[in-house]
Order: structure tokens, then C-alpha cells, then sequence
């Protein structure tokens, strides 16, 4: 068995879930697992199944170095043989068993009980969908439906997952935390029962619809609408291409997508449906927004800083839905009327308080001095983009008690890039504690891919929710009122309170506040 190349990137995103956490220790905790799959011949006839499973797959292989992949019934080998080559595509090094007795947690996807006992009893869920309603299980067949919705079908996956990651450290989280039994509408993300609403899913028309962001959260937006029924245009708008810490989350990647750029992999992965056309835009979103004269109808927000999103607001499109993930979380917030009582997107990432100068944090993140002439010297080496040298990268080394090999790719490389790359990125695994002090956490995959599915059902449901905030604990049972509104922010002033970003919006839409 062996991890992931990218298991520098898994530890850092475990490190704020669990707690005493080390690298060391999640290695040798989760080989100590093999995590099982098993689906029946439903797989060949519900699209809703396969939808589960093909997301399930994409999340277990970036962070098991085991699984075991079991069909039963009469599935033939044409179903399984993809299934095998879709996760040692994700992780080349991935062992994949046959035995479903060396599995020590269970995912089961169709209508077929499976007999375990001991302590893989406790550690078995069957997941399953009907349209929007997606089902989680410990005791009994949960079944997949007969539509084409993917978004139930990819949030039973994700909260499956979540709950072999609960699971698989329930010493650090408790036992409490996984979902027994779990029923959920994706119309409103309240528990479903026999008489919850579950129209039809209609065709998503997609007019004027920009995704800002093609990373983790917007891979999880993706695939949901590869799986949909979409007509239209979408801009995807990402200045970055693939390195080899995305692959931890990025749902839609595979190993061999590395140096690619993200906009031009999700133009490809969409290119099926004929009736959608993809816009890719290898840029950032101040640029697109001015390459389009400001006019963007609808965004779909899966970018990675605050700054970031108050960007797009004060860009000032006509309905914004934003995805985010936070230790342990997934979510979706709704700005569909800037001039009305509820909150703006700047108005839910307004900074408040002081934040410590970037130059700061390099220093604390490579423990460096933080005298005046060390501050002095990053700050310049940041600003102005100085090549790093060897004997700098030998002082960073003796500062950190690091051989110098470990730093020496640095060499000639802006110093930013070993702050983003070395530690943010968790390059090189000595500063990854350094990481999680100066930088928001790295999300698991199933965060991502839940908040995801969020943005992309916006687009899909017959009607939009309500409340402002959607906000789930994934390392938790899930929650009974997930959604909540959020007016205003009033203890700061925001850009929706400005009668010149007001006196905008209402030229551009034609209304009135």
C-alpha cells in the first residue's frame, strides 16, 4: 500500500481536523485502513448510482492507500474495470483489494444488504438518492433512483465520506460524530420525509453564468454540472494551472493532469454536452470583469480568499452565489438583491480587527527573525520579486534545523514561492504547522465537493432557498436547519451601504432600491 504523492497536502488539511495531530501519525493510522466500496447491478441502470459512486471513488483514492472495490450480483467486468482505472489514475501508487473481509469501513451503494459483522458493523453505510433527496445509513439499503440528478447522488458520497474520515479517527473526534440514520432534500437542505416536495429535474439554462474559481471548490461545481442536463454559456474564470498539492481535493483531477490549466481541463471535462458552451479564461477576475465591460449577470463564487470575493461583489454582478469551506465546513451563501435587507457577499468578509503585514508572517512561517532588518529585507524580496540565493536559503535552513536539499529547488525562485509552494503548499513538511498558523486551513476533499454541489444546485433548483447561508459541519452528524438568514452588516460600513455602488446597480439592472 502507499500514500499519495501528494500526502504533504492531506496532512495539512487533517491537521485542523483532528486533534494532536501529526504527519506521522496519519500515515500510519490510515495504512492501518482498507476501505471498502460495494455496489450492485444497479450500477448498470440508474444513473443516480453511478453518480455516487464515480464521486465516492474520486474522494477515497486522494487519501486511503487502500481500498477494496467489491460488486455484487450480475455486474459485469465493463463496470468495474473503469472503477479500477479512475482511482490508480488518481493515485498511481493506490492498492486495490478484492476481499471485502480486509475491509475495516464500508460504503455500499444499491439495494443489496451486506452481511459483516464485528466491528465493520458499526463501520458500514449505505448511501443512496431519489432526485433530490439524498440518504445515509447504517442499518439498512438505501437504494438509487431512476433520474438523471447527480447533486443527492454526490452529496450521499460526500457524507459518506466524511463519515469514513469520522471514523477512521474516531479516538480524535469521537464516535458520536458519525450519522446513523440520515434523510436530506437538496430542494431546501431539510431532513425529507414521505411528503417532501420532489419535482422532476428540469433543464438547467445557464445565461450569463461566470464561475470564478476552477479549484477545489469549483472541481466540485464541475463535476455536478458534467452530470447535468445544461444548455447555455459558462465562464470559467482561474489565472493558475495545476500543481501537484491540488490533486488532495480537486475532485475532477487525475495524476496526470499536472502543469494544465484549470480553465482549459473544465472546458474539457464539460465538452460532452453540446448544447453548453464552455468560455475558459486563464485569468484573474479583475481582468475578466473588464474584458466583459462589468457585465456578469450571475457568479458562482469558488475563489480562496476574502479579498477575493469583496472583489467580485464590488464588481457589482445582479446575483451572486458563494461557495466556501472552513475547518470542518462546507457552504453556500445567496446575494440575490444587493439593495435589499439581506447581507452582501463583502458584507460577510469584512475585516475586522487588526492583521498582522505579510512580511510578518513569511518571517514567522520560516522561522526567521523577526527583527526590523530581517522584516526589512523580506519585505523587499517580496516586493520586488529578488531571486532567492543559496546562502539566503542556508540561513532559512539553519533557522528551521533543515538540511539544505530540502530548500534547494527554492533556489533562484522568487521568495514568495517558497512561502506559497514550501508552506502554504506544504512542500516541504517541516513548516506544515507553520502553514496552519499563517494561512486558513486546506479543506478536505469532501468539503470542497459538498460546497460545490451547493453552488451548482443554485443553478439547478426549481425554486431558491431562503435563507442566506447554508453552513454544514461535515465532522459532525448533520445538522437538522443548516440554513440561516443574515442581514446586513451594520457595525462596519459596506460597499452595499455606498450610494455610488448602489446608484451602479440600479442603472445597470433597471431597479430601484
Amino acid at each position: 500500500m502507499a500514500l499519495a504523492d501528494y500526502f504533504h497536502r492531506n496532512a495539512q488539511a487533517a491537521a485542523a481536523l483532528v486533534s494532536g495531530f501529526d504527519a506521522e501519525m496519519l500515515a500510519k493510522k490510515l495504512e492501518k485502513h482498507v476501505i471498502g466500496i460495494v455496489f450492485d447491478d444497479s450500477v448498470r441502470t440508474s444513473l443516480e448510482a453511478q453518480a455516487t459512486i464515480d464521486l465516492v471513488l474520486r474522494l477515497l483514492a486522494r487519501l486511503y492507500p487502500t481500498l477494496t472495490i467489491v460488486s455484487l450480483g450480475d455486474v459485469k467486468k465493463k463496470h468495474v474495470k473503469p472503477l479500477h482505472a479512475l482511482v490508480k489514475a488518481i493515485n498511481p501508487k493506490i492498492d486495490i483489494e478484492s476481499d471485502i473481509r480486509k475491509a475495516t469501513k464500508l460504503l455500499v451503494v444499491g439495494r443489496t444488504p451486506v452481511t459483516v459483522s464485528g466491528k465493520l458493523k458499526r463501520h458500514t453505510w449505505y448511501l443512496g438518492s431519489d432526485n433530490w433527496i439524498a440518504g445515509v445509513s447504517r442499518n439498512a439499503p438505501v437504494g438509487s433512483g431512476s433520474s438523471s440528478n447527480p447533486l443527492a447522488a454526490g452529496a450521499a458520497a460526500c457524507i459518506g465520506a466524511a463519515n469514513v474520515f469520522r471514523a477512521v479517527f474516531a479516538m480524535e473526534v469521537g464516535d458520536e460524530a458519525l450519522d446513523d440514520e440520515l434523510c436530506v432534500s437538496l430542494i431546501d437542505l431539510l431532513p425529507a420525509t414521505a411528503k417532501s416536495p420532489n419535482p422532476p429535474l428540469q433543464e438547467v439554462e445557464l445565461q450569463d453564468v461566470h464561475l470564478a474559481g476552477a479549484g477545489a471548490i469549483g472541481n466540485g461545481t464541475l463535476w455536478a454540472l458534467s452530470r447535468l442536463s445544461c444548455r447555455g454559456k459558462l465562464h470559467v474564470i482561474d489565472p493558475e494551472k495545476v500543481t501537484d498539492s491540488n490533486l488532495q481535493r480537486y475532485v475532477m483531477l487525475t495524476d496526470g493532469d499536472q502543469e494544465s490549466e484549470k480553465v482549459g481541463l473544465a472546458a474539457t471535462w464539460l465538452k460532452g454536452n453540446k448544447q453548453l458552451e464552455v468560455v475558459p479564461h486563464p485569468g484573474d477576475w479583475a481582468e475578466h470583469i473588464a474584458a466583459v465591460q462589468y457585465k456578469a449577470d450571475t457568479v458562482l463564487s469558488a475563489v480562496d480568499s476574502a479579498e477575493a470575493r469583496i472583489q467580485i461583489q464590488a464588481s457589482l454582478p445582479r446575483v451572486i452565489f458563494n461557495g466556501w469551506t472552513q475547518k470542518g465546513e462546507a457552504g453556500v451563501s445567496r446575494h440575490t438583491n444587493f439593495l435589499g435587507a439581506m447581507a452582501c457577499l463583502a458584507c460577510l468578509y469584512i475585516p475586522t480587527g487588526k492583521a498582522e503585514n505579510e512580511d510578518v508572517l513569511v518571517a514567522r512561517a520560516l522561522k526567521l527573525p523577526e527583527d526590523r532588518p530581517m522584516i526589512e529585507q523580506i519585505r523587499r524580496r517580496l516586493q520586488h520579486n529578488v531571486p532567492t540565493d543559496a546562502a539566503f536559503l542556508q540561513q532559512i535552513a539553519t533557522a528551521a534545523n533543515l538540511p539544505f536539499e530540502k530548500l534547494a529547488s527554492f533556489e533562484n525562485l522568487p521568495l514568495r514561492d517558497l512561502y506559497v509552494g514550501g508552506v502554504c503548499g506544504g512542500q516541504v513538511m517541516e513548516f506544515h504547522k507553520a502553514a496552519i498558523q499563517v494561512r486558513a486551513e486546506v479543506p478536505m476533499g469532501f468539503q470542497s465537493a459538498f460546497s460545490g454541489l451547493l453552488l451548482a444546485a443554485e443553478l439547478a433548483r426549481p425554486s431558491p432557498v431562503a435563507e442566506t447561508i447554508t453552513q454544514v459541519n461535515l465532522m459532525g452528524t448533520f445538522p437538522n436547519r443548516p440554513s440561516r438568514l443574515r442581514t446586513k452588516a451594520s457595525a462596519l460600513p459596506c460597499l452595499c451601504a455606498d450610494e455610488d455602488f448602489r446608484a451602479v446597480y440600479m442603472e445597470k439592472y433597471g431597479v430601484t432600491g
